[in-house]
């Protein structure tokens, strides 16, 4: 960890560039945890010169100790010697993929930090939706011994619902919300602003982007209690999504409608702020305060300590005027195929 990760609180990988390609020797020293646990490295898709070992894929079975069908592919990064990071991705049948990392000076230690954490750990059944968590594995304290407890920090989450790709970005800096991005499979898809809003008050509005729509989410408290705390955020917005966007737009307004006045009163807050203080400063000129009044020194500073305050936020609030929730119009149910009719079907027996 570096000196930038340090100040902001970030837990990232140390991104290290490699001092010099791979050695026959050295491969054959770094794969023997491996191959002692029955992985075997795939030379072809390695990449020596970035001193990074692929393992050749390992097959998963509900019938085994993994408890679900996925395929699993190990990678061994050594930029340097002394530092090792090992990233297990598991690809359900379905597409859908979960990673695990886990950084250190011995990869026999990581690998067996690695296998603690069983195939189906890493993903959840969330109405009817498959959610794939990807999780950091940080051990608390660096100086004891290497078989202690480390613990599991939520870095990513991603499900499939209705023709949309929803992916959960955890905050890698102290303090910062979580994004949420919802990718729609086709071009042209709108969704309402107030898509995730309306789950409450920890969730933000949605924000056109160029591949779709990104929300955030603001969840308190440090780890390893604060990735519990997303996760659970995750699959009740998961949950949501899968009752809305399963649904026609017309049920979402007649089921949520008092949520989204909510909304609209919540974003509408920071301009009925600031024009109660204009209001409030305009209102003073009306009033006679002494000059050595403790109260005329109060206004007098009151504005720079705002302004501090304003800038100082980790979200700078937007001054707008909210509109009013309506109707729908649009559609986010992907369009089924059109049935064939009696010519067309003349036609292809012709």
């Amino acid at each position: 960890m570096n000196y930038a990760q340090l100040w902001t609180g970030s837990a990232g990988i140390d991104t290290t560039k490699p001092t010099h390609p791979f050695t026959h020797h050295e491969i054959l020293g770094l794969v023997q945890p491996f191959t002692q646990r029955g992985y075997q490295v795939d030379l072809a898709a390695s990449d020596r010169i970035a001193r990074r070992l692929i393992f050749k894929p390992v097959t998963h079975e509900k019938s085994d100790r993994s408890g679900i069908d996925a395929t699993e592919v190990l990678q061994l990064d050594n930029p340097r010697p002394g530092l090792h990071l090992i990233t297990r991705t598991l690809t359900l049948p379905q597409g859908l993929s979960a990673t695990l990392e886990s950084q250190g000076d011995d990869p026999a230690v990581l690998l067996q930090r690695i296998e603690t954490v069983l195939p189906q750990q890493q993903f959840r059944t969330v109405e009817g939706t498959a959610v794939a968590l990807s999780y950091r594995l940080v051990q608390p304290n660096a100086r004891r011994a290497a078989t202690d407890t480390v613990r599991r920090e939520l870095i990513r989450g991603e499900a499939e619902i209705a023709g949309f790709t929803v992916v959960l970005r955890a905050a890698q800096v102290r303090s910062y919300p979580a994004e949420i991005d919802i990718t729609p499979k086709a071009p042209g898809v709108a969704l309402p602003e107030d898509l995730l809003a309306v789950i409450g008050w920890s969730w933000s509005t949605l924000r056109k982007n160029k591949s779709g729509f990104t929300g955030k989410l603001m969840v308190r408290g440090q780890e390893p209690e604060r990735s519990g705390r997303v996760e659970a955020a995750f699959e009740k917005t998961v949950a949501h999504l899968e009752r809305t966007l399963t649904r026609p737009p017309a049920a979402y307004y007649e089921k949520l409608r008092g949520a989204r006045w909510t909304v609209t009163f919540r974003r509408a807050v920071p301009a009925l702020f600031f024009g109660g203080l204009i209001a409030g400063a305009a209102s003073l000129t009306m009033i006679d305060v002494p000059q050595d009044s403790i109260f005329n020194l109060l206004l007098m500073g009151a504005p720079p300590l705002l302004m501090f305050g304003a800038f100082g936020m980790r979200e700078t609030p937007s001054l707008e005027i909210p509109p009013i929730p309506r109707r729908w119009k649009e559609t986010w149910l992907p369009e089924s195929e059109p049935e064939p009719t009696t010519t067309n079907l003349d036609a292809q027996t012709t």
